[in-house]
């Protein structure tokens, strides 16, 4: 189940019978299931992560029963900045033969805000303050790394929720408010979402430069027919950027819907009034970009920045332009 935009806190009652309020944990989203043959880890695109995660495997394993299914989000605690280390998830992926060793130094935590399967009963059709109730019976028998998220339903408390975790600056990116009264809909973006990250997500169509030494990112988004269009561009990429995103561009084939010139103006201030030769990449990457205000038209303006790749994200999780 997925979460849409918002910009105000939504008020107690404003959702079916009642809001649920939560935080927005900056991981990687997915799913932890447990059965007779010990429990597997999978994101949202239904990649197995078990090896990448093998200590909250191994916890869950032991602290659920067989036939549990729980919905949340792997971070990874950084001690030194006093924060969640999205990129210390990024190393995990990066390699399942350093996961166990990684795991020793910074490990990870799995954060449930849902439960699907409780003892195989299925209870995905049921009303979110029933699955938030077995959710919370599994509390006394959860350490770490496994956890419950916290939540309430006093909009007075999430207020203050909102604006201590944003003066703290300790990776929660806001909060998620769910409606009590609702099922869990997989696939539908019937929660929402109010972010305090001033970041926006698109997918990265092009580069300019090589896909060994991509020089800046060509950002698309999809408008409400499925198009892919041009949405505008990155600054230059520093070398350590470089190296970050490499792994995660493929080449794009020639169904890809961009020409191998584009119009140097859509894609930010490159140099406007010619066109500019780039490397299609195929449209699967997911990238959260720091932007000014300047959008417009479906695109951004002006250059942004690039802050981080999301390969645990889909396209169709980006934001549709009207």
């Amino acid at each position: 189940m997925l979460a849409k935009s918002v910009e105000e806190l939504p008020l107690s009652r404003a959702l079916p019978g009642g809001c649920l309020y939560e935080p927005k944990w900056d991981g990687y989203r997915a799913l932890v299931r447990v059965d007779d043959d010990g429990a597997r880890i999978r994101s949202r695109r239904g990649v197995d992560l078990t090896d990448f995660f093998p200590d909250v495997a191994a916890a869950a394993a032991e602290q659920l029963h067989p036939g549990t299914l729980l919905d949340g989000e792997l971070v990874i605690w950084n001690r030194t900045m006093n924060g969640l280390d999205f990129a210390a998830l990024q190393r995990r992926l990066a390699s399942p033969a350093r996961a166990t060793r990684l795991a020793l130094g910074q490990p990870a935590s799995f954060v449930a805000f849902d439960i699907l399967l409780d003892g195989g009963i299925a209870l995905a059709g049921r009303p979110l303050r029933d699955r938030r109730r077995a959710l919370d019976a599994l509390v006394p028998l959860l350490t770490p790394p496994l956890q419950v998220t916290p939540a309430t339903r006093d909009q007075d408390v999430a207020a203050v929720w909102l604006r201590d975790y944003t003066s703290a600056d300790v990776g929660i990116e806001g909060l998620v408010i769910k409606a009590l009264a609702q099922p869990y809909r997989p696939g539908a973006r019937a929660w929402l979402k109010l972010r305090t990250r001033t970041t926006s997500e698109a997918i990265v169509g092009a580069v300019t430069g090589t896909l060994a030494r991509p020089e800046r990112l060509v950002l698309g988004l999809v408008d409400s027919e499925g198009r892919l269009l041009v949405a505008g561009g990155t600054a230059p990429l520093s070398a350590a950027q470089q190296r970050q995103i490499r792994p995660y561009l493929e080449p794009g084939g020639d169904e890809h819907p961009w020409p191998v010139e584009l119009p140097a103006g859509r894609t930010g201030s490159f140099s406007r009034g010619r066109r500019l030769a780039v490397v299609r990449v195929a449209p699967v990457l997911v990238v959260e970009v720091e932007a000014d205000s300047a959008f417009e038209h479906g695109r951004w303006r002006h250059l942004t920045r690039y802050a981080r790749a999301r390969p645990d994200l889909l396209p169709s999780d980006v934001p549709q332009l009207p």
